[in-house]
């Protein structure tokens, strides 16, 4: 990711209010459904957890996994696009 991509994502997770639009929106809503029909909470919690220690791998995984799905690379297009344009 690039420098300036990621003091973006910095300020777009610094925002409540634009955090609090972006989940409840209909795409945040349809990722969560894709992502607890494949994969049980304490496993997205250890991947979390692992990605949060530096460990990506099982992140980058699932990832692809969703993005592989049908319709799953346009909804984490339109997600990226929500956070560039806040």
């Amino acid at each position: 990711m690039r420098q300036n991509d990621r003091s973006k994502l910095q300020q777009a997770l610094s925002d409540k209010r634009m955090l609090e639009q972006v989940v409840n929106s209909p795409d945040a809503k349809a990722l969560a459904s894709m992502l607890s029909q494949g994969t049980d909470q304490s496993s997205l919690k250890k991947i979390a957890e692992n990605a949060a220690k530096g460990d990506t791998s099982q992140l980058k995984a699932l990832i692809q996994s969703i993005s592989s799905a049908p319709g799953g690379a346009e909804l984490l297009q339109r997600l990226g696009n929500t956070f560039g344009q806040k």
